[in-house]
């Protein structure tokens, strides 16, 4: 890795909340861990993760920090029930541009700016978070946003696609058109969806995202990202098939070197200790200037 690139992952974390018996978090919390270490990515989007989680992580990754908002507001922040869109960055590669406001947060909503809005029967609120940041070594400077879309309204999916499309041309507008722009996430969309279709697809002025494990040509099947615990995982992955919805998503003219899903080779393979329902995407820019 040298200082011109940029390790870029997406990562559902599966809150404590869910499998809390089968797959606890106190034991899954240090082989994912152990995954980002060795993945060593620069910049993490996270998701679904409560803040409980994201300081167990902040403390077993000692060379990152994270920062986020939970999708139910700061009243509710260190609720178990509030799912953060976090993004975990490693300080000797990455810093947020203005440290005293790391990162935006909206809501995906008819009312972005109201915490814990949400579209009419949405299964909960959806948010993202957005963080400029610049590399150390080069100054160079970046927009990294994460986010969680609906799980079962697609009609909100398209509507949250706008919105964030919306959102990253209003940041190419002030910060110009040579700005990076990357968005993680779980999509729960699979890409050949009208709202992952709408990513990409030409609106007016919208800027344009690209899907980084389409733009070098992987395989759909190969990149199957939800993995799923238990028995009932297992019954919908006989009904619906293997499904790609965790992304990495860019836009601007990059280099894309490579893109990975990670798998859970190599760590505690005890089923209780499996790191999470999906898995996770490293992708590797060429961020030269």
């Amino acid at each position: 890795m040298t200082d011109g690139n940029l390790r870029v992952m997406t990562f559902n974390l599966l809150t404590s909340t869910k499998k809390r018996r089968t797959h606890p978090w106190r034991l899954r919390r240090h082989n994912v861990a152990r995954l980002i270490r060795q993945a060593r990515p620069d910049v993490i989007g996270t998701q679904e993760a409560n803040r409980r989680q994201l300081l167990d992580l902040a403390a077993l990754l000692p060379e990152y920090e994270f920062i986020g908002e939970g999708n139910l507001g700061h009243r509710l922040a260190d609720s178990e029930r509030s799912w953060y869109c976090a993004v975990f960055y490693r300080r000797d590669r990455v810093r947020p541009i203005d440290p005293d406001l790391p990162n935006e947060a909206y809501w995906l909503s008819p009312t972005p700016d109201v915490p814990a809005s949400q579209y009419t029967l949405g299964s909960r609120p959806r948010m993202v978070t957005w963080t400029t940041f610049e590399t150390v070594a080069t100054g160079r400077t970046f927009v990294f946003g994460t986010t969680h879309l609906e799980a079962i309204n697609s009609w909100h999916r398209r509507r949250s696609a706008r919105q964030l499309r919306e959102q990253v041309s209003r940041k190419v507008a002030v910060l110009g058109p040579d700005v990076p722009v990357f968005l993680t996430g779980d999509f729960n969309a699979v890409a050949t969806s009208p709202e992952i279709l709408a990513m990409s697809v030409r609106d007016g002025d919208l800027e344009p995202l690209h899907d980084a494990w389409a733009a070098v040509g992987g395989d759909e099947a190969a990149g199957a990202t939800f993995r799923g615990l238990g028995l009932r995982d297992r019954v919908g992955h006989r009904l619906l098939g293997s499904r790609r919805i965790d992304y990495v998503f860019f836009r601007g003219r990059l280099s894309v070197r490579s893109v990975d899903r990670v798998d859970f080779r190599g760590l505690d393979h005890r089923e209780a200790a499996v790191p999470s329902d999906h898995y996770p995407v490293l992708a590797e820019f060429d961020l030269a200037v």
